[in-house]
């Protein structure tokens, strides 16, 4: 019986770990579907990225899993709509960082409160339990995460 229900388990895992992903990112793209702005995923995370600390292009590469010429168009694109900018790096005079400007804070901004307002929208409409189911799912999330990023490539 153990092992029936340990392959239960393996088998659940599995499909938690496929789904997951495609799940948020289905919920990632139907927002941006949805935006005014015309922004892509990548372009959001590079923002959010920039959001707390200016970056160099090669961290930004790395966070979003794209190689450094594409990171570099994609901040062009984003510099050319006056929402970043680069600045120098004082601790090395070869690379720049790339920052978040007051236009690119307040588009940030607003495209979080827009996505909170559709999430909440449509989350609204489901039971207390199932409200719950996610909160304590964000919650075991943000363990995985700490765990994962503590541990060593």
């Amino acid at each position: 019986m153990e092992l029936a229900g340990a392959s239960l388990r393996s088998r659940r895992l599995d499909d938690i770990a496929e789904a997951l992903p495609q799940r948020a990112a289905s919920l990632t793209r139907l927002f941006l579907t949805r935006t005014r702005l015309g922004i892509s995923r990548t372009e959001v995370g590079v923002m959010r990225a920039v959001s707390t600390k200016p970056q160099r292009i090669t961290e930004l590469a790395a966070a979003e899993g794209v190689t450094q010429p594409a990171i570099t168009l994609l901040v062009n694109r984003l510099q050319d709509r006056g929402w970043v900018a680069r600045e120098p790096d004082s601790r090395d005079a070869r690379a720049v960082l790339v920052r978040l400007t007051t236009a690119g804070r307040q588009i940030f901004d607003a495209l979080r409160a827009e996505y909170r307002a559709l999430v909440h929208e449509e989350m609204a409409m489901l039971d207390d339990d199932d409200v719950e189911t996610l909160a304590r799912a964000v919650e075991i999330l943000d363990g995985l995460i700490a765990r994962v990023e503590g541990r060593e490539p």
